[in-house]
């Protein structure tokens, strides 16, 4: 690489994003652009500031810490205004689901949090390229990991079932539109044990309410084998 990538680095915990900028600023190709900024005014700082690539987690608090900001709805929105400007996810949600949510938003990377930094670097470096890149850590949970990296596959496809039988039970009544109530005793389990489920499959996809889930399943054909 000849030409300098300027990066800046989003994540609600200050340590690890202090920690993140340090690493990556050892690197004499990379300006880190840091943003002091509030990330509900994210697109006041990208207007003001000509960066390459945008890394982001995918859940971050506001700095009032009243609500739960979506990565997801971050990468949309930036792309859909900037579309020259690449995003890679930096997060804990390291599942498949995550993945073909965040790409299917317009990402060009993800790496999981339990990746080392040096997975990061990759990331940065094939998404200033425009070649998609994940973390081993993901790649080695699927069966199309090679294929969908050189795009020939649109979505990455789980080598083993994304949900648990209980959640996949509850999944399936969801869809046919019964309450907490009704699933709670079509299954003979406790309503918190229904909302329990409700909850794991919600952070899994990462969707907001049960209509985004039902099409997100769908879309991503998750019960096709």
């Amino acid at each position: 690489m000849n030409d300098k990538i300027k990066v800046t680095y989003v994540d609600d915990h200050k340590i690890v994003e202090e920690g993140v900028n340090f690493l990556l600023s050892q690197y004499p190709n990379i300006e880190i652009v840091k943003n002091k900024f509030d990330i509900e005014k994210i697109d006041d700082f990208l207007s003001k500031n000509a960066i390459n690539i945008l890394i982001l987690d995918l859940q971050l608090e506001s700095s009032k810490g009243n609500k739960i900001i979506s990565g997801y709805d971050i990468c949309e929105k930036a792309l859909a205004k900037y579309p020259d400007l690449k995003v890679i996810a930096h997060s804990m949600y390291d599942n498949v689901e995550s993945v073909n949510k965040i790409f299917a938003n317009g990402a060009m990377g993800f790496v999981s949090k339990k990746s080392g930094h040096e997975e990061l670097l990759n990331a940065i470096k094939n998404a200033f390229e425009d070649k998609r890149y994940v973390c081993k850590e993901i790649i080695k949970k699927t069966k199309n990991g090679a294929k969908f990296l050189k795009g020939t596959d649109d979505v990455l496809k789980a080598i083993h079932e994304p949900f648990t039988k209980s959640e996949k039970s509850v999944l399936e009544k969801i869809a046919k539109g019964f309450s907490t109530k009704q699933i709670a005793h079509q299954l003979d389990i406790s309503e918190k044990t229904v909302e329990t489920h409700r909850k794991h499959l919600f952070d899994k996809t990462g969707v907001k309410n049960v209509a985004e889930l039902i099409a997100y399943i769908y879309s991503r054909r998750i019960f096709i084998d």
